[in-house]
């Protein structure tokens, strides 16, 4: 994969996945215009990044990242992420808005990577579940940016 350039993603490429022993995202493809083969079905993490030239504008700072998701059901990453295109591909409902993700994504359209969870080891369970590593990535990226990714909603 060509490395994504928003220095968020790298830096929590780094600092999240890079600590709990997980990938860097990788994979990076056209959530409208593309279908990848060989999207995993194993379990791991993956991310929404907007289309276009111009990065989300947050409270503090700019990032092109709109949503973090965890896969971990049966058909892992693939299963998750084709509901979320299938939906981002129908396109705007008529009566009421959808998944701020996918509103972002229908908007301006955007990008997903994904990062597979590592083997697992008894000493470190936490590190192979997805809903920690998804957790942390949301909570370092409200950290940076002092508000969750647009597609993640809000914390009360």
């Amino acid at each position: 994969m060509t490395e994504h350039p928003d220095s968020t993603l790298q830096r929590l490429n780094t600092e999240i996945l890079g600590s709990y022993g997980w990938q860097p995202f990788g994979g990076l493809f056209d959530m409208i215009k593309e279908w990848p083969a060989g999207i995993p079905s194993e379990i791991g993490v993956y991310v929404f990044l907007a289309g276009g030239n111009r990065p989300i504008t947050y409270p503090v700072g700019e990032s092109s990242i709109v949503y973090f998701g965890k896969a971990e059901q049966q058909r892992g990453v693939r299963g998750r992420v084709s509901q979320h295109r299938g939906r981002i591909k129908s396109g705007p409902h008529e009566r009421w808005a959808g998944h701020p993700a996918h509103e972002w994504l229908m908007a301006r359209g955007g990008f997903c990577a994904y990062s597979l969870a590592p083997d697992r080891d008894p000493a470190h369970p936490l590190r192979h579940s997805a809903s920690w590593v998804e957790h942390e990535l949301i909570t370092a990226f409200q950290r940076l940016h002092r508000t969750r990714p647009v597609g993640n909603g809000t914390a009360a």
